[in-house]
């Protein structure tokens, strides 16, 4: 009679070193997200100053509970912008990667005013418009590249 081993011996799968389960693949993203809901509360405090923070007319609960769910989106943003730009840059190498992220650097500032802006017009807009520069500033480069690179691998054979 074959022997069942007991359920404590049986181990789990091995996942993959990327794998979209694992804090691996994301840990960049959740800390970009907290990047940009802190370069989001730096840029208020820029424009507001300290004596903003102060709820003045409000309970302090209903200020909370006005202002936790933008902050939220700001988070969820800097999460999207980070796994669109993580896309954007898998497979280049070299001086290429360096300039595409040097491109993704250049388009943090307009990823935060239009993110701004687009809170004006709803809160889908907050999360949709900080993927915009960088799909406009890294996206349009790397879909050139690709497709430069198909052109030439076409001729050449």
């Amino acid at each position: 009679m074959p022997v069942v081993p007991a359920p404590a011996a049986v181990t789990a799968p091995p996942q993959a070193p990327n794998s979209v389960r694992s804090w691996r693949f994301w840990k960049m993203p959740v800390l970009a997200g907290c990047g940009f809901l802190l370069l989001q509360v730096g840029l208020f405090l820029a424009r507001f100053g300290l004596s903003a923070l102060g709820p003045h007319s409000q309970h302090p609960r209903i200020w909370l509970a006005n202002v936790l769910p933008g902050l939220g989106l700001f988070w969820l943003a800097g999460v999207l912008a980070a796994l669109v730009v993580r896309r954007l840059l898998r497979g280049a190498e070299g001086p290429w990667r360096r300039c595409l992220i040097g491109l993704t650097v250049a388009a943090t500032p307009f990823a935060l005013i239009a993110s701004l802006a687009g809170g004006l017009l709803g809160p889908p807009l907050v999360v949709l418009w900080a993927t915009i520069p960088y799909l406009l500033l890294v996206g349009i480069p790397v879909l050139g590249h690709r497709l430069w690179l198909l052109s030439r691998s076409k001729a050449g054979s």
